[in-house]
């Protein structure tokens, strides 16, 4: 944003000038005052001693306003950083931002997609299913967040994902998709659908690893038990 805002700044005085401004008025011995014209001897109290001249450069303060581009927003897209330098707790706070959701997620995938159409992904699985999971399977799906360029298109963006994955929540970003198109246009294109097969093979990925993280596991006597979790 452009923005305005006062500074104080230390400028130099003109001497010349402050010497026009100020009218002095000389008087003689008798107290009379005395005209330019007039040639009048002015002695000085003491002329044995020299009279030292202040050479300090004079200055004053003045008040200027200043105009700049400030910058409002600092924080960089998650999904935009690189994924060693993210913590756990920023990865739930923005699921909770864009998700609404009181609860952390179950499980997160940061990646970057490279081929066809270039792009950068963060999904997440919802540690409690929706209420209509299953009661409004065929009228609900996943709804994620479609960017280009760093700009939101669209809020719920349903044709990245199939019904089967409609808890899946998340972001997308990509530079290769025209920023000019219309909703019914993106359906139609190649690239959705690319994009589409791309997202859906890594949350199948995740969930695997997720399944994998929950594998049987032996007690200090031999025997396998499953994690409840």
């Amino acid at each position: 944003m452009y923005t305005s805002r006062e500074v104080q700044e230390e400028v130099p005085v003109d001497t010349k000038e402050e010497k026009s401004s100020v009218k002095v008025t000389k008087y003689d011995d008798d107290g009379n005052e005395v005209k330019e014209d007039d040639e009048v001897e002015i002695k000085t109290e003491d002329e044995s001693e020299p009279v030292e001249e202040d050479n300090t450069p004079k200055t004053k303060t003045i008040t200027k306003q200043v105009w700049d581009w400030s910058l409002i927003n600092e924080i960089k897209a998650i999904w935009l950083r690189p994924k060693d330098e993210i913590s756990v707790r920023e990865y739930n706070d923005f699921y909770k931002t864009i998700t609404k959701d009181a609860e952390d997620p179950l499980t997160y995938s940061h990646f970057s997609a490279e081929g066809e159409i270039e792009f950068k992904a963060v999904l997440y699985v919802p540690r409690s299913a929706p209420y209509n999971l299953f009661e409004d399977y065929y009228g609900v799906s996943s709804a994620l967040k479609l960017y280009v360029r760093r700009v939101l298109i669209t809020e719920e963006f349903t044709d990245l994902m199939p019904k089967y994955l409609n808890f899946v929540k998340g972001v997308v970003d990509s530079d290769d998709l025209p920023l000019n198109v219309s909703r019914e246009q993106l359906q139609q294109m190649k690239m959705i659908k690319v994009m589409s097969k791309k997202l859906v093979k890594k949350t199948i990925e995740m969930l695997r690893d997720l399944a994998e993280d929950s594998y049987e596991y032996e007690d200090e006597e031999g025997e396998k038990k499953d994690t409840e979790d």
